[in-house]
């Protein structure tokens, strides 16, 4: 879980890096509000289902809220780096090239004014993901925050690797 609200860092970013290129997703497979994957749709359907209700994360109470909406370039920040951490075996909000995650937000071509991302790995189901962040009190606090509106989900099957399974919600609202 990480949020960044800078509308500086956000102007300092702009000029950083080119859309992510991502095996098998392009922009042209992903349409605005469609998920690509079974998976995506399933963790994006329980993260809706989770803001439906009230909740507590942690010790802060949250509201019911509005639900998300599907967004294709987020879909692309937060597929690239699934499979980046997949293909090179790490877990991080932070690339091994240096790009934190709203730089790689910024570079999928989505202009954000909040933005914040979770991550997982070892899970095998949507369910299982969806539940692990609940549990956790900062990633629970992403997926009910009101202010943010729009989702992308990421999941890779990694064939070795120390976890198996990567998982990555990406969340903005545009300016």
């Amino acid at each position: 879980m990480r949020r960044s609200l800078s509308a500086l860092f956000l102007l300092l970013l702009s000029a950083c890096s080119s859309t992510p290129a991502v095996p098998g997703l392009s922009a042209g497979h992903v349409t605005a509000g469609t998920p690509s994957t079974a998976f995506a749709q399933r963790v994006f359907d329980l993260t809706n289902a989770a803001r439906a209700q009230a909740r507590t994360c942690g010790t802060t109470p949250y509201a019911a809220t509005t639900p998300l909406t599907y967004n294709a370039e987020l879909e692309l920040s937060a597929q690239a780096h699934a499979n980046d951490m997949a293909v090179n075996n790490y877990f991080s909000h932070t690339s091994q090239d240096g790009r934190t995650f709203d730089q790689r937000v910024t570079a999928s071509g989505y202009t954000w004014s909040v933005v914040a991302e979770n991550i997982a790995a070892g899970q095998v189901t949507p369910e299982e993901v969806v539940q692990a962040w609940l549990d956790s009190e900062g990633h629970c606090a992403d997926m009910m925050a009101p202010d943010l509106r729009e989702i992308g989900v990421g999941y890779t099957p990694a064939s070795s690797g120390k976890y198996g399974t990567y998982w990555v919600q990406d969340f903005g609202t545009q300016k």
